[in-house]
């Protein structure tokens, strides 16, 4: 029992660094929505006067109220900037001897830990969104910001969630295409090797598990996996790294 709870938490935390190294930039983290524990946090801005505030703070409720209601995982950033908590931040640290939850943060500095921790989309709302009916979004895959209706945010969050997952979806293949490299002699998988990011060489593969062993012995490179899309193979194909008929699509790469 204990060997298949160790086996399930492995593969669970090895699909996450996939994840993450699939879809991470300089910025940290991209989650995909779909795995993501978090798809849209919301960030109500600082407003001077308290009513004012108020309004921001509860049309920010009712926005994470609609959202969810069609499924989606909302989190209200409420961490105003330090002006406006901090009589409250104050006499909650004098009474209670503890730090007070609602310190407040300032918005580039939410901006920055969202992006890090890759939630899919942001939505700002400030008071003078809040008069003209809207929030303002921003994806974590970059580009401009665009206009959520308060009135019926969901087709629109829904709409941009989705136009995100086929981004990363074309990203992922493209940098895959990018990083393959089709073998065609022994010569082609020396040269790789001598490169600075060799990465996945795919070969016509006809060897076995001893001619595995000897070309990791000779090159430190290792059978990685058979693709699950199998292109026909020519024929007479004969494998460039053992000599042998080939059998089917492989890649190999160095582990590091």
């Amino acid at each position: 029992m204990l060997k298949k709870i160790t086996f399930c938490f492995f593969m669970e935390l090895l699909l996450v660094l996939c994840v993450s190294e699939a879809h991470s930039d300089d910025g940290g983290l991209i989650m995909p929505p779909a795995l993501a524990a978090i798809q849209v946090v919301i960030l109500p801005l600082y407003a001077k006067d308290p009513q004012q505030q108020a309004s921001v703070l509860d049309a920010a409720a009712a926005l994470r109220k609609d959202l969810t209601a069609v499924g989606m995982r909302v989190h209200i950033d409420d961490r105003l900037s330090a002006s406006v908590c901090s009589y409250l931040d104050n006499w909650i640290e004098r009474t209670t001897n503890l730090v007070s939850p609602m310190t407040g943060m300032k918005p580039g500095a939410k901006y920055f830990e969202w992006e890090r921790r890759g939630v899919p989309l942001r939505l700002e709302l400030g008071m003078r969104d809040l008069e003209k009916g809207i929030a303002l979004g921003k994806l974590r895959t970059g580009g401009e910001k665009f206009e959520v209706p308060l009135e019926d945010p969901s087709n629109k969050v829904s709409r941009a969630l989705t136009d995100m997952k086929s981004e990363l979806k074309s990203r992922s293949e493209q940098l895959k295409q990018r990083l393959i490299f089709r073998i065609e002699s022994r010569s082609d998988f020396n040269k790789r090797l001598k490169e600075d990011e060799p990465g996945m060489m795919l070969v016509p593969w006809g060897g076995d598990d001893d001619d595995e062993d000897s070309i990791k012995e000779e090159t430190g490179v290792t059978l990685r996996c058979y693709p699950l899309d199998q292109d026909e193979l020519p024929d007479e194909q004969d494998c460039p790294l053992t000599g042998k008929p080939s059998r089917r699509w492989a890649i190999f790469a160095k582990a590091y």
